[in-house]
């Protein structure tokens, strides 16, 4: 055999082999896989929300399915004092992309991954912001208020709401996210508690609940949820 021919056969091998590692490799991966098609992605957060003269350090999470990245950022940070861990939301003005189910879902898959970089005995608090960013848990709250206090658009008493809202949708739902922890809602904090008009929460929020069954009036506050270890 010519050397020519030799050296065109060798050629061929190779771009066969080449081929065959290609087809059968599984791409690596630098990032934490929650499925075959999720990744929870990270980053460093200096100055997005306020207090960074308060915090130790701040990491804001985000899902990415199918390299498509979230618009939900989700932040945990680290208190300069006590060492306490608290998460903020970050839910956005004027860019409602996302519903209050799609984001606590999302939550539920970014927890085991910021479990590994914050000791969780030590989370005290999510804030929310203002309920009515959350959306369909604004609507489904302001049902459950009505059952209670009833149908006059004059709020009760702060303590009783913070009450009430410790046992609502709100309660209920942090408790089955936070359940696989050990950790559960201790109390709440409102500031500001007032009704607001359906239209707002239109403006403020993506909602899943069919517009005809929206009532004209929606409980809003500012919300921070305090955390215990079980």
């Amino acid at each position: 055999m010519s050397f020519r021919s030799t050296f065109g056969l060798l050629i061929l091998l190779l771009i066969a082999c080449n081929g065959h590692r290609q087809n059968g490799a599984s791409p690596t991966v630098n990032k934490t896989k929650a499925s075959d098609s999720l990744i929870v992605g990270s980053k460093i957060i200096a100055d997005e929300i306020a207090g960074s003269a308060f915090r130790k350090r701040a990491i804001g999470y985000f899902v990415i399915i199918d390299n498509d990245t979230s618009d939900f950022t989700c932040i945990f940070y680290e208190s300069k004092v006590g060492g306490n861990i608290g998460i903020d939301l970050n839910i956005p003005y004027m860019t409602a992309a996302m519903s209050y189910r799609q984001r606590m879902e999302e939550l539920s898959k970014i927890l085991p991954k910021a479990a590994i970089d914050f000791d969780f005995d030590s989370l005290t608090s999510i804030s929310f912001g203002r309920l009515i960013l959350s959306g369909d848990l604004a609507i489904e709250v302001t049902k459950q208020y009505r059952q209670k206090f009833g149908t006059v658009n004059k709020v009760a008493d702060y303590k009783s709401v913070e009450l009430f809202l410790k046992e609502s949708k709100l309660g209920t739902d942090l408790n089955e996210i936070f359940k696989p922890y050990s950790i559960s809602v201790d109390n709440v904090s409102l500031e500001k508690l007032f009704f607001t008009t359906k239209e707002a929460l239109f403006w403020a929020s993506k909602i899943e609940t069919d517009s005809t069954n929206v009532p004209d009036k929606i409980l809003d506050c500012m919300l921070v949820v305090r955390l215990k270890k079980e």
